[in-house]
């Protein structure tokens, strides 16, 4: 008979905590999107949830699949800067030879300055790595986070770029939109 009462409490107790997960859950992303809709994007086999005043970007990378941007936030010449890109690029290297080379080629850059590397988890269920840095590039600095996955024979790079000013209060949507992404069939 006790045993039974202990059954219903761990019930009760795991149903009042996925309840409970559910609420912060569903408040949180409200959070980060500020109360709006969000948008799913989805393009050439990947797929990410942002703010739903975020439109479809252009962009200059032949390799780029994935562009979108914030369209309330622009520069000084009417383009969007705060934005998230996803490149694909065909490689039979390892994500971390690929990975170690283009943090070279950015600390040989003198218009870079790397602020942090390291591994990421759960990515698109993949494991990957991540580069943050800041860039001047005709005296505008932009700060990066740039998220490098490996799929198959594909290097997948998520690059979220916003002002360096700003950057700071755009990095919990990036996490968000970054957690966000996945593979489609």
């Amino acid at each position: 008979m006790k045993k039974s009462y202990i059954i219903v409490l761990l019930v009760l107790m795991v149903i009042a905590s996925a309840a409970f997960l559910l609420v912060y859950n569903a408040k949180h992303s409200e959070d980060i999107t500020n109360g709006t809709s969000s948008l799913l994007v989805s393009q050439h086999g990947v797929s990410i949830i942002v703010p739903q005043e975020w439109v479809k970007a252009d962009t200059n990378s032949n390799s780029s699949i994935l562009a979108v941007a914030n369209s309330s936030s622009k520069d000084s010449d009417g383009f969007n800067d705060i934005n998230v890109n996803i490149e694909r690029k065909q490689s039979v290297n390892s994500l971390d030879y690929e990975f170690k080379n283009y943090c070279k080629s950015l600390a040989s850059d003198y218009n870079s300055k790397i602020l942090f590397t390291g591994n990421v988890s759960n990515v698109g269920k993949h494991d990957g790595m991540e580069v943050d840095y800041k860039s001047n590039l005709n005296g505008v600095q932009k700060q990066h986070k740039s998220i490098w996955i490996k799929k198959d024979d594909f290097i997948y790079v998520i690059l979220c770029s916003a002002p360096a000013k700003s950057f700071s209060k755009q990095e919990l949507l990036f996490n968000a939109i970054i957690g966000s992404f996945k593979f489609r069939k």
